[in-house]
């Protein structure tokens, strides 16, 4: 089946810069292009150019709404020249300045959620209790949906609605989805609308736990979980064939997001997946 996160879309945003004229500050828009972090429609995006009034010459605000490292680079959109590139250790909002004049007019963010990290195999626990009733439905490599590197790693459990989804592996909510409608679909248009829950782990990488049920999470943004700790409940919100969880473990690579492999044991040890 199809996922929320196959491509990240260019999205076009309003922005608003404030640059000095004649020693008089002047406030203008606009159009510029962002790539939306973590799969989410216009509304919702996370990682933005906005409205920020300040006195600097030349200068923009990015703003983030992720708890933990984003990597951003701005750039003039027509000529691809590259402007800025840093990590912003989220969330807030961070101020550039210093922008040559003639590209305040045709903008493009792109933004990723962590630090560039290498890929480590890591043991993970099953993200739901022994007693539910589960199967894999695709795994690793899935041709269904699970054929390029944001997804080839994942794998989708199907699960009964409100099957409590617990923290595969200890770490930090980086950030919640939980307010789409549990009505799985097969229209283009459901691609933004699955509930989700993102953990950062302590080597950089990250878990994303996918198609939630509304209103389930039961942990906040910036919150360090244990293992094991109950963060939602199984849903079939957004593109979906029926209920079930995606999970699956992302590093940032370089301005890029890519699934990588991980072995999942049971409770008492036993391997229940492995690449």
């Amino acid at each position: 089946m199809n996922e929320i996160w196959q491509n990240l879309p260019w999205q076009r945003v309003t922005v608003y810069i404030e640059r000095r004229l004649n020693n008089k500050a002047v406030t203008g828009h606009v159009m510029a292009f962002c790539q939306l972090l973590l799969l989410t429609a216009a509304a919702d995006a996370h990682t933005h150019l906005v409205v920020h009034r300040q006195s600097l010459e030349n200068a923009v605000s990015i703003e983030t709404e992720m708890f933990g490292p984003v990597q951003v680079q701005l750039r003039h959109r027509r000529s691809s020249i590259l402007l800025d590139e840093r990590i912003l250790d989220g969330p807030g909002v961070f101020t550039l300045s210093g922008l040559p004049s003639d590209s305040l007019s045709d903008l493009e963010l792109q933004a990723v959620p962590g630090r560039p990290s290498a890929s480590r195999l890591y043991d993970y626990r099953k993200p739901f209790s022994d007693l539910a009733d589960w199967q894999i439905s695709q795994s690793f490599h899935g041709s269904a949906s699970h054929d390029e590197a944001l997804n080839a790693y994942a794998v989708d459990f199907a699960l009964l609605m409100g099957t409590p989804v617990r923290a595969a592996r200890t770490g930090v909510v980086m950030e919640i989805i939980d307010d789409h409608p549990d009505q799985g679909s097969q229209q283009h248009s459901a691609l933004d609308h699955a509930n989700l829950v993102r953990i950062l782990h302590a080597d950089g990488s990250m878990a994303v736990y996918g198609h939630l049920l509304q209103d389930s999470v039961t942990v906040k943004p910036g919150q360090w979980l244990p293992a094991g700790t109950v963060i939602a409940q199984s849903g079939n919100s957004g593109y979906s064939y029926g209920p079930h969880l995606h999970f699956v473990v992302q590093i940032n690579t370089g301005m890029q997001l890519q699934s990588i492999p991980f072995r999942m044991r049971a409770a008492d040890g036993s391997i229940l997946l492995e690449p």
